[in-house]
């Protein structure tokens, strides 16, 4: 169990970095909108508490939709025996990665234009959060966390196929880690990974050294996994 939950946490974490392009050029405008709509004449400081606020609650919101899903996975684990179960897993990661690395080089649809949809879902969302006094910071964030979004989507299915509420809470938490970097930077104005982003070359290569994370992730045992993050006492 300590080492499924140990590859719980790094599958999300390996599939928000992933994310990191998507998440820059998406989020990273929520982000920074929350950020100056609550503290629009506030300090650098100030403004940073505000935004670390604000993406706690959308970790949070993560966090609790995967052990929602995961619940749902352990009536399908149920089913299974360990071995068939711990398959399923892997090959759930391994296709989530692979999909979201094929959608940067362009081989597969982009998800962006599914997030553009939905953005007058995002405005009228956040409206309520952001008036909401003292706590509109963190209920902004919940708010910011609960909006559609096709990489959210991708984990939470992957969250599902954990198997147990524990587990898909430790996947969605891994997978809000690796997005905390790329959407706070943008928010305060470090626009580079939103500019590589842009790029054909970059996004080609980006995509697919994480297709080939997924497929490693497939092919390489998970007490491997298990044992290279483990630190040593």
């Amino acid at each position: 169990m300590e080492a499924l939950a140990e590859i719980s946490f790094l599958g999300g974490l390996i599939a928000g970095l992933a994310s990191s392009l998507h998440c820059a050029g998406m989020c990273g405008g929520i982000a920074s909108g929350v950020m100056f709509s609550l503290s629009p004449s506030a300090d650098t400081a100030t403004r940073l508490g505000v935004l670390m606020t604000a993406q706690t609650g959308r970790v949070l919101a993560y966090v609790l939709a995967g052990a929602a899903v995961g619940v749902g996975g352990t009536a399908l684990y149920a089913q299974m025996d360990f071995a068939a179960a711990q398959a399923l897993f892997r090959w759930g990661a391994a296709v989530m990665l692979v999909a979201i690395g094929f959608s940067l080089t362009g081989w597969l649809p982009g998800i962006a234009a599914f997030d553009r949809v939905l953005a007058p879902v995002t405005r009228l969302a956040l409206r309520p959060a952001l008036a909401a006094g003292p706590a509109s910071p963190l209920l902004a964030g919940i708010a910011w966390g609960a909006l559609p979004c096709a990489m959210v989507y991708a984990a939470l299915l992957y969250a599902m196929l954990s198997g147990s509420a524990l587990q898909g809470a430790l996947v969605m938490l891994g997978f809000g880690a690796g997005t905390l970097l790329p959407v706070t930077a943008t928010a305060l104005g470090i626009g580079w990974l939103e500019r590589s982003g842009r790029k054909a070359q970059f996004r080609t290569v980006s995509g697919a050294v994480i297709a080939v994370l997924g497929l490693a992730m497939l092919l390489v045992p998970p007490e491997v996994i298990a044992a290279l993050c483990r630190v040593p006492a």
